[in-house]
């Protein structure tokens, strides 16, 4: 919800014949809302407050690589680089929006559609309206359903920038015309049909020794599993609720000639900041402290048509059903620069606490199921621990959906050693 008034605040300020404080704006914005009003006609509501009805005030035109965060009323004309449908929520409701990329020949910087402009990769359009928020330290352009976007038949040959060298942990949607350097640990080809015409897509996972990332091809790179490349010109993309890699014959690839064992890929332990930066990860490395169990842990029942969590015996999709017992943990891990959600399956958590299903039923059906709970949390709550899995973010945050898990132990020895030297030191 906070990223919709966001974006209301900065259309409603576009679209005045004044300057107006963001301040301002967004305490009127937020009475309507308040008293229920939609957030589309509260945007008009605040406008018609401040004297202005919807036709827009005349825009200035520039070249994207001119614009700065902050520009308002802006007119342009670029070419989609990449293009992709999403779902938000917005007070409850499931909004669809468009994020991507647009480019001229002097820049390319990514966009947030909030309306079906029918954009499609290759298209040429030129914009009349639109303003540019800040994102990941440049523009991110936004046009809203105040924007006129007209396709065009002319060609833009895009800027020709040197591609940015980034490892892949630090890849995040929105990078475009970045360099990486990887092994390939995996691919998988298929047949697809786009625009009635059927093409070769090549897909799997990328890893070096900061992590691991999902990759599309649109082009026969002739690379195989195994390989140790590196690419330029690619861009990245949110697929899933994780960063993915693209590139296709605009993107160059080369053979390296360098070892890059299996062990030393996505060895590195990540930093949950940087995580929740870049919006997720593959097969990721996490070590923290567990400081939440939280409700749903424990012994559950599923819909055995959807597999989904049942609550109270009743399934949202399915309705009432006969449920089927499973367990599960679902811990918040912080390591003091963030926190995730990780998520531990019946063969994890049996591992983890050294005990079966079949024995907490049990325990549950001489103490009560509360009596799981508690041994949960007596077991993991303020202990460290060092989990590994596919992390995925949406709305909510970052959730880990843990493969493996161990606790961390404590080297006594070396504590000891530490609080020896650190008296002599005071000595």
């Amino acid at each position: 919800m906070t990223e919709d008034i966001d974006a209301a605040v900065d259309e409603v300020i576009n679209a005045l014949d004044e300057e107006a404080s963001k301040e301002e704006v967004e305490e009127n914005l937020k009475k309507f809302i308040e008293y229920g009003v939609p957030v589309d006609q509260a945007k008009q509501a605040v406008l018609k407050k401040f004297g202005v009805t919807r036709t827009a005030p005349s825009a200035t035109e520039k070249k994207i690589g001119d614009i700065t965060p902050g520009d308002r009323r802006l007119r342009f004309t670029g070419k989609i680089v990449t293009v992709e449908q999403r779902e938000v929520e917005v007070k409850g409701e499931t909004r669809t929006i468009y994020k991507g990329l647009i480019g001229d020949e002097t820049a390319v910087l990514p966009f947030t559609a909030w309306k079906d402009f029918d954009l499609t990769k290759d298209d040429v359009v030129s914009i009349d309206n639109a303003y540019a928020g800040e994102w990941g330290g440049q523009p991110r352009l936004n046009i809203s359903e105040w924007t006129d976007v007209e396709k065009t038949d002319e060609d833009i040959d895009l800027v020709k920038r040197q591609p940015q060298r980034y490892d892949i942990a630090d890849l995040r949607p929105g990078l475009s015309n970045v360099s990486v350097q990887g092994k390939i640990m995996s691919m998988e080809e298929q047949e697809v049909t786009v625009d009635d015409e059927a093409k070769r897509l090549y897909s799997g996972i990328l890893g070096d020794p900061t992590g691991k990332i999902r990759y599309t091809v649109w082009a026969d790179m002739d690379i195989s599993e195994g390989d140790v490349v590196g690419i330029s010109g690619a861009y990245v993309k949110s697929w899933q609720g994780a960063p993915q890699l693209v590139f296709d014959e605009n993107a160059s690839v080369e053979q390296l000639d360098e070892s890059m064992p299996v062990d030393q890929v996505g060895s590195r332990t990540q930093p949950m900041y940087k995580l929740v930066e870049t919006g997720g990860g593959v097969d990721v490395p996490l070590e923290g402290v567990v400081i939440e169990i939280q409700r749903g842990s424990g012994l559950i029942e599923r819909c055995p048509e959807c597999n989904r969590a049942l609550r109270d015996g009743v399934c949202v999709i399915d309705g009432e059903v006969e449920g089927t017992p499973d367990l599960r943990i679902k811990a918040v891990v912080d390591d003091g620069t963030g926190a995730v959600t990780a998520i531990m399956d019946r063969s994890v958590t049996e591992k983890l606490m050294d005990t079966s299903m079949e024995e907490f039923q049990e325990m549950a059906e001489e103490k009560g199921s509360e009596a799981v709970e508690q041994a949960i949390m007596d077991r993991l709550i303020a202990h460290p621990v060092h989990v590994r899995g596919n992390a995925l973010s949406d709305e909510y945050g970052v959730t880990v959906i843990v493969d493996r898990v161990e606790p961390i132990e404590p080297d006594i020895q070396q504590q000891g050693a530490e609080l020896l030297a650190q008296l002599e030191g005071e000595a």
